[in-house]
């Protein structure tokens, strides 16, 4: 049987491995032009690797929730609950990071969206007149 510590160790590997696979896919979709999807993207690979759920009925240690479901949905035959011990926490943990996600858009939004509006009217005015566009002439 594993101590404490190990489960430890085991959990900071995991999650620096799991940290690694979220940069990775960062990198693979930097370039897509709309935000929220790669943040939809980001949000649910998050909740897909690091949602724990207890690795055995009657064990208190925590194990990755999707592991926990593919061990017990291929593997294990006459389980009752199959792929759901597993999938139903992750599940959850996703729908509550998208409600988060999109109420923090919102308040973003609400709180930040009409002064950046503001400051691009007063940018576009500077413009008109020629004074602030940055060509030699307007330079003294």
């Amino acid at each position: 049987m594993y101590t404490a510590d190990d489960y430890l160790q085991g959990w900071i590997a995991y999650s620096i491995g799991g940290l690694f696979l979220l940069f990775c896919l960062w990198y693979l979709l930097r370039n897509i032009g709309y935000g929220v999807v790669r943040h939809i993207l980001m949000l649910t690979s998050a909740a897909f690797l690091f949602t724990p759920v207890t690795a055995y009925r009657d064990d208190a240690h925590l194990a990755p929730a999707f592991f926990v479901s593919l061990y017990e949905g291929v593997l294990l035959s006459g389980a009752n609950d199959g792929f759901q011990r597993g999938l139903a926490p992750i599940i959850a943990v996703l729908v509550f990071a998208l409600l988060i996600y999109g109420v923090g858009r919102l308040m973003w939004a609400k709180l930040f969206g009409p002064k950046s509006l503001a400051t691009a009217g007063s940018a576009v005015e500077d413009d008109v007149d020629g004074l602030a566009d940055g060509s030699p002439e307007s330079v003294s």
